[in-house]
């Protein structure tokens, strides 16, 4: 578990949006990486990408592959 005064530091360092921030902080397993996932994260549109374990930017959200799968299993 990351420390909360780190976790409070990197709110202030950050100026992301509140979801953001808690999605990345349920991503990160440690304060460094958690720092690498918000220091690398690009302009909107955005998705996490599992494999890099980055947010990573996409031209329409819609296209991403989580999306779609989702997308997929909803139309059953």
């Amino acid at each position: 578990m990351i420390d909360e005064k780190i976790i409070e530091s990197l709110k202030e360092q950050f100026d992301v949006h509140p979801l953001v921030f808690q999605r990345s902080l349920e991503h990160a397993k440690t304060s460094g990486e958690l720092f690498d996932i918000l220091d690398t994260m690009p302009d909107l549109p955005f998705t996490w990408d599992e494999v890099a374990r980055r947010w990573k930017s996409v031209k329409d959200v819609s296209l991403s592959e989580g999306f779609s799968k989702i997308y997929k299993e909803s139309q059953r």
